[in-house]
């Protein structure tokens, strides 16, 4: 039995490289953007986040041990201590764009 040649894919209107460039081009301006308002970049949100859980966890004890619960708003106090100091490429963050990138990574808004 002899099997028919495989189909040809469609013919690609952009290349690959073009898409590539405008994905980079969109990052760039997100980030610039980002920049702008005085928002927290998202690596350094998240860092934030997770520097904040981990001290809100430890007993202080030394001994390693953790917390069974902590309070919510005691991480988010010390997420924002730990953003307050930083900066976005050089620019200071705005308290009201950290409080709304905070807000948005925790509870993002429905697509």
């Amino acid at each position: 039995m002899m099997l028919s040649p495989p189909a040809m894919p469609h013919p690609m209107t952009v290349s690959a490289r073009a898409r590539r460039e405008v994905d980079r081009d969109r990052k760039r301006a997100e980030r610039a953007a980002r920049r702008e308002s005085g928002a927290p970049d998202p690596r350094a949100l998240d860092a934030a986040l997770v520097d904040a859980l981990r001290d809100a966890l430890q007993t202080g004890s030394g001994t390693g041990g953790l917390h069974r619960s902590v309070r919510l708003d005691d991480v988010l106090r010390r997420a924002l201590g730990y953003l307050r100091v930083r900066t976005n490429a050089g620019v200071p963050l705005r308290r009201e764009a950290v409080h709304a990138a905070l807000s948005n990574r925790l509870a993002p808004p429905p697509v």
